[in-house]
């Protein structure tokens, strides 16, 4: 075949086939214009979110039961509501009596001012586990609920935003309810352990662990007819909260001196973690010093405050508060 044989052929096929070869022509044509306006779009970037929010923060390995995870979520959802809508009643009721009692003194005002300060209104909301303890055999489940007003979708990559966090606690009670409590408060326990010798008398009635700190309410009574220096700030170590490997010290600086044949009330507050897995054992009670004169401490030389101490009768005492 020669040159001029194969364009008569060409052209003939182009004639014959016309529309198909139009109708392909134009179909590429669409698809290349296509292409090219896609090349041109700005891809948008995908979120990225890891937000588990019933896996726990302190140990991944542990989440809240399925059968707790959509209750936990509603009674939350009904608690910030109710806050935002002014509706202070509803939501104070939703807590739990121990929560309404050692928190706010099972009052209402009491609460109101702890959400004006907390949660200043409206509140947008989200919701992390946090961690889990034990009260007994009872499992307790600690929330961060975080309040903010310029929400984010939570769990993003590289998101920033402030917010208030607050920790929620759940927990089925003896009859299967279950309770919520807020303000970092966990429980409330009865202890009534008691020590004592011919001097002093100390009885630890109970305690509030709250999800930072425990606090001790405790009643001395000085038996003797002389002063009794439990703490003033003049010896190391007066006061410590005795746990399995290591001590807390009493927060902040507290004096408990009582004079012959006083009894005294104190609230004893310990920094730990409820979460920590330790079990506060007792509370000891280092230096306590039995005086005949005691001067005190402000207003007075080291030589008097030196002198006294070295002709105290010193001893220690220790109160068991694990039950």
């Amino acid at each position: 075949m020669n040159f001029t044989e194969l364009r008569i052929k060409i052209r003939h096929f182009i004639k014959k086939n016309r529309r198909l070869i139009l109708i392909i022509v134009l179909l590429w044509l669409i698809i290349f214009l296509i292409n090219l306006l896609l090349g041109f779009r700005k891809e948008e970037p995908v979120a990225t979110t890891t937000y588990e929010p019933h896996v726990s923060v302190m140990d991944s390995s542990k989440s809240t039961p399925k059968s707790l995870q959509n209750p936990i979520e509603e009674k939350i959802k009904n608690y910030v509501d109710a806050c935002n809508e002014g509706n202070f009643e509803k939501a104070y009721n939703m807590l739990s009596d121990d929560c309404k009692t050692y928190s706010f003194d099972n009052n209402i005002q009491n609460y109101v001012t702890h959400v004006k300060v907390k949660m200043p209104m409206p509140k947008k909301y989200f919701i992390q586990d946090y961690s889990e303890t034990k009260l007994g055999n009872k499992s307790m489940y600690i929330y961060e609920v975080r309040y903010t007003d310029d929400f984010l979708a939570t769990g993003l990559t590289n998101s920033n935003y402030s917010y208030i966090p607050e920790k929620f606690v759940f927990y089925r009670d003896s009859d299967g309810v279950l309770q919520m409590n807020i303000g970092d408060f966990l429980y409330h326990e009865d202890i009534k352990s008691i020590s004592e010798n011919e001097y002093l008398k100390v009885d630890v009635a109970d305690k509030v662990v709250e999800y930072e700190i425990e606090r001790y309410n405790v009643k001395f009574t000085n038996r003797s007819d002389k002063t009794i220096v439990i703490s003033d700030n003049q010896e190391a170590d007066e006061v410590l909260l005795v746990l399995p490997q290591e001590t807390r010290k009493l927060e902040g600086v507290e004096k408990i001196v009582l004079k012959p044949g006083e009894s005294l009330d104190k609230e004893l507050t310990f920094s730990k973690y409820a979460d920590d897995g330790d079990v506060s054992q007792s509370i000891l009670f280092s230096s306590l010093r039995i005086m005949e004169n005691y001067s005190g401490t402000e207003d007075v030389s080291e030589d008097i405050i030196k002198q006294e101490i070295d002709n105290a009768i010193k001893m220690s005492m220790e109160v068991k508060v694990d039950k």
